[in-house]
C-alpha cells in the first residue's frame, strides 16, 4: 500500500490526544453509606472490571477514528500490478470484435451495440489530446491511421457487423503491424472488446509487444447455443437431367438440448424441391439426406434451411450446380478395318440420342484443337496415338473431359505407355491370350449406382478374348469398376486433371462381341458418358477461399464478364486466366454476403458463384474471465491483462489502472463505523 499524500500521515501523532485523556481522566468519589461492606466491596470491583473495559473500548475506537481520517487524507492505494500500464503519453489503440456471434443479445443489449459504447466511453476516460487506433475484424483501410478522440468516436459509430471471423492472435499481429506502419511511437495501451469465443481466442500464439500494454475487456452472450448447417455436399459430383440428386445436409447442435423432428428444407430455383425430418443429440452431428430429381438444364441455385435463434447467419447454406442440356461424344479410329470393327457398336448405342450428341473421326481427318470441346473422347483399338493428339487428350482431360481408351492387341505398347504415362496411369506390362470371364462389379461406383435397381452377385458376366496386362504402381488411384476372377482389372477408372481416365484392358471388337452385346455394354458405356460432366465447386466460404475457378464454356469474352450479388448490385471482377479454358475470379471483398452470385457475359447468366459465412463464429462457446486469465498465466503473457468491470465507469476502471486501486472511501467508511461505535458504547453501556 502506498499513499499519495503522505505528508498526512503526521497527523498520525494526534492519537496521544485521547490516549492522555484516558490516562489523565479525574473521576468524581461520592460517599455511600452501606450497611454490608462485604457486599460493597464485592459491587466495587465488579464495576471497576466493566468502566476498564468500557474505557479501553472508547479509547480503541478513537484512535482507529482518527487513523482512519488521517489515512483518509493521505489517499492510500494499492499499486497497478503492471506500473508500464501508466502511460498517458502514447496511443491507445481499440479492437472491436465485430463478427456475427457479437449480434447475440446480453442482460445489457446487443453485444456489439455495448461494445461500440464501450469503446466510446474508453475514449471519454483519456484526455482530449490522446491518439487513437481503432481495428476490427475486417481490417479496413480507413482504420490504418490515427484519429482524435473526436474522429475516433466517429469511426467506432460506423462500425457495423461482418461475416468475418479473426484469431485474437492475428489481431494482435495486424496491430503491431500497423503501429509499426503508422509509427505511433514505443507506448501504446491496446483494448480487447470481444465475446472472446473458444474457436478464436488462440492465446497460445498471441505475440506480446515489448511496448504495448493489452487488456482484456469480455463481454458476455446470455445465450450459449446454437443450432446450425454445417456445410452441405451432393452425393453424386456430376449432374445430369433426369438424375436423382442426393444432397447431404451436415447439421450440428452445439447447445444442452436435444431435439426431435425438426425439419429442414432445401429450395432450388427459388422452389421447395425437398423436405426432410432429423433428430439430433445434445452437442451432436446429424447428417440428412434429401433427394430430388433434375428436370431442367441450366444453372441451378438453391439453398438448405433450418430455423434457429439468435444465432442467424449459419441457418441456411447455399449451392449451387450446372445441368447441362446435352453432352458432346466423340469416337476416334484408326482408318484399317481391325481398327473401325468397334464403331458399329458405338453408333448402336448412341444413334438417335437427343441428349449425347454423337461423332466419330478418324485419326487422319481428326482435328486436334476442338478435343476440348467434348465432354466424352473414345480411343477405339488405335494401333498408335501420335504426341500431337496425346498432348490435346491431356488438356481436355485437365479441363474435365472424360478420356476412355480402347487398345487394340496387336496395338503399340510403347505408344500405349507414352499416353498413359502423361496422364499418370499404370503401364502395360504384358497381354493374357486366354479367355477370361469378368467376375466383379463395383456396384457403388456412381457409374453404376443409379444403374441396376437390384445387384445380383452371381450374375453371368461376360468372356473376354485377350486383355492386357498392367502395372500397379501409379501414385494416382485407380477404382476398378470390372475385374477377372484373377482381381486384373477389366474396365478400371482415375481422376486425370479434372475430368478422368476410363482404360480398358480389352479391345471392343467382334472377338469381344459376347461383351458387346451383353446387358453391362450399354450401361456401362452409357453411364461412362453420362458422368462424363467434370466435378463442380458448389459452395465456396467468405473469407476462407480467395478465388473461385469456371469454366469458360458459356463465356466467349472473358473482357464482358460482370457478377450480380445477391443484393443486384453489379461490378466488374477480378479475374485471371488459367491454362486451359479455366477462369479464376478473384474472391474480394466485393463477395461480403452470402447468396448467389451471377456470372454474366454478354448480358447472359453464364454461371454462378455461391458464398457462405464462415462457421468458425457457429460454435457460441466462449471463454470466461477466469478461463482467459488461466490461459494468460499458462502462456506466460506478462503485459496482458483482464478487466472485469461489473458495473463500474470506466474512468473509475482507467484510474484503478494507472493509479492503483484507492482505498480512501474505504477508510472513511471505516473512520465512520468506529466513530458510530464510539457513540454506542458510550450510550448504551452503563
Amino acid at each position: 500500500m502506498k499513499f499519495l499524500h503522505p505528508v498526512f500521515l503526521f497527523a498520525l501523532f494526534a492519537v496521544i490526544i485521547p490516549i492522555l485523556i484516558h490516562l489523565f481522566s479525574f473521576r468524581r468519589f461520592t460517599t455511600v453509606y452501606f450497611s454490608n461492606v462485604n457486599y460493597l466491596k464485592n459491587i466495587r470491583k465488579e464495576s471497576r472490571k466493566k468502566s476498564r473495559l468500557k474505557n479501553l473500548l472508547i479509547l480503541l475506537s478513537r484512535i482507529l477514528a482518527i487513523s482512519s481520517l488521517v489515512f483518509v487524507f493521505a489517499q492510500p492505494y494499492l499499486p497497478s500490478e503492471n506500473r508500464t500500464a501508466a502511460r498517458t503519453n502514447g496511443t491507445v489503440a481499440v479492437y472491436i470484435d465485430n463478427s456475427f456471434s457479437m449480434n447475440a443479445l446480453s442482460t445489457r443489449g446487443q453485444l456489439l451495440e455495448f461494445s461500440r459504447n464501450k469503446a466510446i466511453e474508453i475514449a471519454g476516460a483519456y484526455p482530449p489530446d490522446t491518439r487513437f487506433m481503432l481495428i476490427t475484424n475486417d481490417l479496413m483501410p480507413q482504420h490504418q491511421h490515427i484519429f482524435n478522440r473526436e474522429q475516433f468516436i466517429r469511426q467506432v459509430s460506423e462500425i457495423g457487423s461482418s461475416p468475418k471471423s479473426l484469431n485474437l492472435s492475428r489481431i494482435s499481429d495486424r496491430l503491431t503491424l500497423n503501429a509499426e506502419q503508422i509509427g505511433t511511437g514505443a507506448d501504446m495501451t491496446a483494448y480487447f472488446i470481444s465475446d472472446f469465443q473458444s474457436g478464436t481466442t488462440d492465446l497460445e500464439d498471441f505475440k506480446e509487444d515489448s511496448g504495448r500494454v493489452n487488456y482484456f475487456l469480455p463481454v458476455t452472450p446470455e445465450i450459449t447455443a446454437n443450432l446450425y448447417i454445417d456445410s452441405c455436399w451432393m452425393e453424386f459430383p456430376a449432374h445430369k437431367l433426369g438424375q436423382e440428386e442426393r444432397l447431404q445436409v451436415k447439421v450440428i447442435n452445439r447447445s444442452k438440448e436435444v431435439y426431435q423432428n425438426l425439419p429442414v428444407k432445401f429450395y432450388l430455383n427459388d422452389t421447395l424441391k425437398a423436405l426432410g425430418n432429423f433428430n439430433i443429440e445434445a452437442g451432436g452431428e446429424q447428417v440428412v439426406e434429401l433427394k430430388y430429381m433434375n428436370i431442367n438444364s441450366g444453372i441451378q441455385s438453391g439453398y438448405a434451411e433450418i430455423s434457429d435463434y439468435p444465432y442467424v447467419h449459419d441457418n441456411s447454406y447455399y449451392l449451387n450446380y450446372t445441368v447441362q442440356p446435352s453432352l458432346k461424344a466423340l469416337a476416334i479410329y484408326d482408318s484399317g478395318p481391325e481398327t473401325r470393327s468397334g464403331m458399329p457398336y458405338l453408333r448402336a448405342l448412341f444413334s438417335g440420342d437427343d441428349y449425347v450428341i454423337f461423332e466419330e473421326a478418324s485419326s487422319e481427318n481428326l482435328q486436334v484443337s476442338r478435343l476440348g470441346s467434348y465432354n466424352t473422347i473414345f480411343l477405339v483399338n488405335m494401333k498408335s496415338l501420335s504426341s500431337g493428339i496425346i498432348g490435346e487428350l491431356k488438356k481436355a482431360a485437365e479441363n474435365g473431359a472424360t478420356v476412355v481408351f480402347f487398345p487394340e492387341t496387336d496395338g503399340k505398347t510403347e505408344s500405349y505407355n507414352n499416353f498413359l504415362g502423361i496422364l499418370n496411369a499404370n503401364r502395360i506390362t504384358g497381354i493374357d491370350t486366354a479367355r477370361q470371364n469378368i467376375s466383379g462389379i463395383e456396384w457403388r461406383h456412381p457409374v453404376y449406382d443409379q444403374v441396376f435397381r437390384n445387384i445380383t452377385e452371381d450374375a453371368d458376366l461376360p468372356r473376354i478374348y485377350g486383355s492386357f496386362i498392367f502395372s500397379e504402381d501409379t501414385r494416382i488411384p485407380e477404382t476398378k469398376l470390372l475385374w477377372f476372377r484373377n482381381k486384373a482389372k477389366a474396365v478400371a477408372i482415375q481422376p486425370a486433371g479434372d475430368g478422368n481416365l476410363i482404360v480398358f484392358s480389352f479391345p471392343l471388337s467382334p472377338e469381344n462381341d459376347e461383351f458387346a452385346r451383353h446387358i453391362l455394354f450399354v450401361p456401362t458405356l452409357y453411364s461412362l458418358v453420362i458422368n462424363s460432366l467434370p466435378r463442380q465447386k458448389i459452395a465456396y466460404t467468405i473469407g476462407r477461399e480467395s478465388q473461385a475457378t469456371l469454366s469458360r464454356q458459356n463465356i466467349a469474352e472473358v473482357s464482358s464478364i460482370t457478377i450480380k450479388t445477391p443484393a443486384e448490385q453489379e461490378f466488374i471482377p477480378e479475374y485471371s486466366v488459367s491454362e486451359g479454358n479455366r477462369l479464376k475470379i478473384m474472391l474480394n471483398d466485393f463477395f461480403s454476403i452470402a447468396g448467389h452470385y451471377r456470372v454474366t457475359a454478354g448480358g447472359t447468366v453464364a454461371d454462378a458463384i455461391s458464398m457462405n459465412y464462415d462457421r468458425k463464429e457457429s460454435d457460441p462457446a466462449c471463454l470466461s474471465p477466469g478461463e482467459i486469465i488461466a490461459a494468460i498465466d499458462r502462456y506466460h503473457l506478462k503485459n496482458t491483462m483482464v478487466i472485469e468491470e461489473g458495473d463500474r465507469q470506466f474512468s473509475e476502471i482507467l484510474s484503478e489502472i494507472y493509479d492503483g486501486m484507492k482505498l480512501w472511501k474505504w477508510f472513511l467508511a471505516f473512520a465512520l463505523l468506529f466513530l458510530t461505535a464510539e457513540a454506542l458504547i458510550v450510550r448504551f453501556w452503563k
